[in-house]
């Protein structure tokens, strides 16, 4: 069966690719009924990301991590979206076209349950800055990576989709222990988290 393919191999190809699926749904808005995320959000996502690529093209640093983090953004925004393309869709091809996601099938390799985060790993980028770094074994198929976090003893997680095996973490609390997790998105649509580990922020 067809799946929703949603990723991009570069910086161009993201920008193209995010402003085929906008240019594609609004043309066929009486198939996608009310999705998820709107289409304004993904409009508003796809400026971010366009203004930030331009300024990047002169090379300044802070305009170059800006650039990263407008991308992010933006692959988060089509990642959710794909998800509601698969929901409506259920593994036709053509309203997949339809949507402007490209359709892929999964190889070998990639059916079945997702396995399990292994290795996740803490550490403090400098001390007295609260900044968490978070690193866990790279899986290949993974389309993206779910990191999550709360306050030791709290019930609900808080969730950062990223596209990398290794995140940094901002604006936590000092001096407190935070519980950390992470989990691969694949073609399974189940989490399988990593083991918990706890931390205190310095």
């Amino acid at each position: 069966m067809a799946k929703v393919n949603f990723k991009s191999k570069d910086a161009t190809e993201l920008l193209r690719y995010a402003e085929q699926i906008f240019q594609k749904m609004t043309e066929n808005e009486d198939m996608f009924v009310d999705p998820i995320p709107s289409l304004e959000t993904l409009e508003n996502s796809l400026t971010a990301y366009r203004e930030a690529y331009a300024e990047a093209t002169f090379r300044d640093k802070r305009a170059v991590v800006l650039k990263g983090q407008k991308g992010e953004d933006l692959q988060q925004v089509i990642y959710k979206l794909s998800r509601y393309i698969e929901m409506v869709a259920e593994g036709d091809e053509a309203t997949i076209l339809a949507s402007g996601f490209r359709p892929s099938r999964p190889t070998t390799n990639r059916i079945g349950r997702t396995p399990k985060a292994e290795n996740l790993r803490v550490s403090h980028i400098q001390v007295g800055t609260g900044v968490i770094q978070l690193r866990v074994n790279a899986w290949k198929p993974a389309r993206l990576y779910q990191y999550e976090y709360r306050k030791k003893g709290a019930e609900g997680w808080t969730s950062v989709l990223h596209t990398r095996s290794s995140i940094e973490l901002r604006g936590l609390d000092m001096v407190q222990e935070y519980e950390f997790r992470v989990s691969y998105v694949g073609t399974d649509t189940v989490m399988n988290y990593s083991d918990v580990i706890t931390a205190l922020v310095v």
